[in-house]
């Protein structure tokens, strides 16, 4: 399958977007997929902003399959304060490791992200603006459009491809997902930026007709590349992976 925002053998990417877009999910998944092709891969912890879903919950969970965390110290995991842990310097300047970086959503999280931006300019990282059309905010094109400005100004970064992540958790039918793909779709040919992927659960890419050979990992979906994950949690206090009956 031709996955051109992959081309490079460690890719370094970001993952930004609004809060609830599914950037935490989708950075585990791809954590755990590029440990399975580069043997193993770092994932970096900067979302300071919501308390329930954070990487550092199930770190001794994807440890176990050759992935890195790096996360704020032991003293603030708990907290909010907007640091960033050194190692997450040295790694993304580091071109051997394959990295993930999350971020968190809303101008608390993506301020940090700041400082960073050159040294991801400099690797040529990939910088993912994941959306869901079904989050206040996203809902509208107008509103869409100035919360992209929005948050890609605050992090300095430009975001280099949209990622599609229609969603509404495990209530999502077939139907929801692809009118939410379309209205992502338009952003992304207005915007004039590549649409990478377009993002759904075990359980929905079997309706959708599109098996990935291996979890997580791509399938097609009507010519458009489909990461298919495996869903860590159903409600914020619920941790560990979430079968296909809950995707």
């Amino acid at each position: 399958m031709n996955l051109p925002f992959a081309d490079n053998p460690a890719p370094a990417t970001f993952l930004i977007g609004g809060t609830g877009a599914g950037k935490t999910e989708l950075a585990l998944n791809l954590s755990l997929y590029k440990a399975r092709h580069y043997q193993n891969s770092t994932l970096i912890d900067f979302d300071i902003v919501n308390p329930f879903f954070r990487v550092r919950k199930l770190r001794d969970e994807v440890e176990k399959h050759n992935v890195s965390v790096i996360c704020p110290a032991v003293r603030v995991v708990s907290g909010d304060i907007p640091a960033l842990p050194a190692e997450a310097w040295g790694a993304v300047e580091n071109t051997s490791l394959a990295i993930v970086c999350d971020v968190g959503g809303g101008e608390t999280g993506l301020r940090p992200l700041a400082r960073m931006s050159e040294l991801a300019l400099a690797r040529g990282a990939n910088v993912f603006f994941v959306i869901n059309p079904y989050r206040p905010g996203f809902a509208k094109p107008d509103e869409l459009a100035e919360n992209f400005r929005h948050m890609c100004g605050l992090s300095s970064m430009k975001a280099t491809h949209i990622v599609a992540n229609p969603n509404i958790g495990s209530e999502t039918t077939v139907e929801l997902f692809v009118e939410g793909l379309s209205r992502v779709q338009k952003f992304a040919a207005d915007a004039n930026i590549p649409l990478a992927f377009a993002v759904a659960a075990n359980g929905l890419a079997q309706e959708l007709g599109s098996t990935a050979p291996e979890l997580p990992g791509f399938a097609d979906y009507k010519g458009l590349p489909l990461f298919v994950l495996e869903r860590y949690w159903s409600v914020p206090w619920h941790f560990g992976t979430v079968h296909d009956e809950q995707s």
